[in-house]
C-alpha cells in the first residue's frame, strides 16, 4: 500500500474516532443534564415554605439559591433576605434566663458568635441537624426539621 494510503486511511480512522467521542460525549452530557433536571424536580420544599406558593411568593430554587438551576448551597444572605439580619434571628432564639437547663442560643454560639452559616445546621432538601451536636449534646427541641 503506497505511504501516501496509508496516511489518508489513518487520518480518516482518526477523523471517525474523534467523531464518535464527540457524539458519545454529547450523549453523556445529555444524560447528565437529565439526571440533573430530573433530581431538581423531583426536590421539594419542607411545608413551613410551600406555604411561600400559597401566599403568592416565589418558592423556586431562585428564591433561595439565586439561580434557577444551583449547584451549592444558598448564601446566608439569601435566607436573611426573609429571615431578618442575624441579630432579629439570634433574639427569636434567646434562652430563658429563668431556665437554668436551657440549651445556649444556637444563632449566637460561644464559639461562631452569629457568624455561623445557616446551613451548617438548616437544609430545605434533607433533614435538618444541629451542627453543634458534633460536640455536644444540645436538644433544641422547636428546630424546625
Amino acid at each position: 500500500m503506497p505511504e501516501m494510503t496509508k496516511q489518508l486511511l489513518f487520518f480518516l480512522v482518526m477523523v471517525i474516532s474523534c467523531l464518535s467521542l464527540n457524539c458519545a460525549a454529547a450523549d453523556n452530557t445529555a444524560n447528565n443534564e437529565a439526571l440533573y433536571h430530573d433530581k431538581l424536580n423531583s426536590m421539594h420544599a419542607k411545608p413551613y415554605h410551600q406555604t411561600l406558593e400559597a401566599m403568592g411568593k416565589d418558592n423556586s430554587c431562585q428564591l433561595c439559591h439565586g439561580t434557577k438551576t444551583p449547584v451549592s448551597s444558598p448564601n446566608d444572605s439569601n435566607c436573611l433576605n426573609c429571615h431578618g439580619s442575624r441579630d432579629q434571628v439570634a433574639a427569636l432564639t434567646l434562652p430563658d434566663p429563668k431556665d437554668k437547663n436551657a440549651e445556649p442560643n444556637p444563632h449566637n454560639s460561644i464559639h461562631y458568635g452569629k457568624d455561623a452559616s445557616c446551613t451548617m445546621c438548616h437544609n430545605e432538601h434533607k433533614p435538618s441537624e444541629i451542627y453543634c451536636n458534633n460536640c455536644h449534646l444540645f436538644k433544641y427541641p422547636n428546630m424546625k426539621p
